[in-house]
């Protein structure tokens, strides 16, 4: 990253010593444990660890889905857990976004679960609503299973169409939940690009939790998410932290007996 666009970079999304606990059948499990992270404009920052390990957590917790127990979320100078219900749900889908794997959960076709988060509020009419849904998805090469129902897409197809369902709001704050695991090089760094490519075009801030070292790689700040805490993998950024060579840890992962 060049140091002019580091200079330029303003944070959107801070979190400070954020902590969660759940509780079930009287046993306490503390998912997350003073979690502190930022992400910039123009930043992606990637959070790598297993899965069911408390990374929905945090990125619910981040993009304003769940309050913390304890801690801070700020964003664009705004605490998240101190404003109102409906004003975080009114920030979700105008300046943040949230995607997953998991889909809508309700027969609907791909054009019309990308355009859902536009439509909620009544902040555009239907005709807009497909139009943004559409542009989003000939953005990211996915435009073809616009009218396809989204139980019948393939799992790439799944990727593309979270991706734009992810940018049809132009959010300010993109957050994704464990979308790129376990695609295949190729995949992964096509993915990587797009996601490149629309971080740049939109200015916005990109926060993403993943599975595989692969998907990290694009990355501009590598978090491990250890026992309910991050280190530091690496930061392109900041140049001080110790680097961890990810692309060894991969290929010395798969000679593994």
């Amino acid at each position: 990253m060049s140091s002019s666009r580091v200079t330029a970079m303003s944070e959107l999304l801070c979190l400070r010593d954020v902590c969660k606990t759940y509780v079930s059948g009287g046993t306490r499990l503390e998912v997350l444990k003073d979690v502190s992270l930022k992400v910039g404009e123009r930043e992606i920052v990637a959070v790598v660890g297993a899965r069911y390990e408390g990374k929905t957590t945090l990125t619910q917790i981040a993009a304003g889905m769940q309050r913390p127990d304890r801690g801070e979320v700020w964003f664009r100078g705004r605490e998240l857990s101190g404003l109102s219900d409906g004003t975080r749900e009114r920030l979700l889908g105008l300046e943040t976004a949230w995607v997953d794997r998991n889909g809508p959960g309700l027969r609907l076709t791909v054009r019309d679960y990308v355009g859902l988060p536009l439509a909620m509020g009544h902040r555009h009419g239907k005709r807009e609503v497909r139009k943004l849904a559409y542009e989003a998805l000939e953005r990211v090469g996915a435009s073809d299973c616009a009218r396809q129902p989204w139980e019948d897409t393939s799992r790439w197809q799944r990727v593309l169409v979270g991706l734009a369902r992810g940018i049809a709001c132009r959010p300010r704050l993109l957050v994704i939940d464990d979308l790129l695991d376990a695609l295949g090089v190729r995949r992964t760094r096509q993915a990587g690009e797009l996601l490149r490519s629309a971080v740049d075009d939109l200015g916005c801030g990109l926060l993403m939790s993943v599975s595989d070292f692969e998907a990290a790689l694009v990355a501009d700040r590598v978090w491990s998410f250890e026992r309910g805490g991050l280190k530091l993998m690496s930061d392109q950024i900041a140049g001080e932290a110790d680097v961890i060579d990810i692309e060894g840890v991969r290929q010395g992962r798969d000679r593994a007996p």
